[in-house]
């Protein structure tokens, strides 16, 4: 069986028993971000740097089985165009 894991707006596809190790491994992850701000009326640009707990209400991350048969017509269709 094979499973769709979504971290943030990317999904994946692996088997079902590494997908749930992918979920044990980020889960309790706190979330880094990199924020640019820019300056204003030709100030220096900087950037700044965050680290934080992740919204326990948060859907960037997932994880859904499937079956092989629909994996197979998954990967039958190929990349789309």
């Amino acid at each position: 069986m094979k499973a769709i894991v979504r971290v943030d707006y990317r999904e994946y596809i692996v088997d079902a028993d590494k997908a749930i190790k992918i979920m044990d491994l980020i889960e309790g992850a706190e979330v880094y971000e990199e924020k640019w701000h820019k300056g204003d009326d030709n100030t220096e640009s900087w950037y700044t740097y965050h680290v934080y707990p992740e919204d326990t209400d948060s859907r960037t991350k997932s994880l859904k089985l499937i079956n092989n048969e629909a994996y197979k017509i998954m990967k039958m269709a190929g990349k789309p165009e």
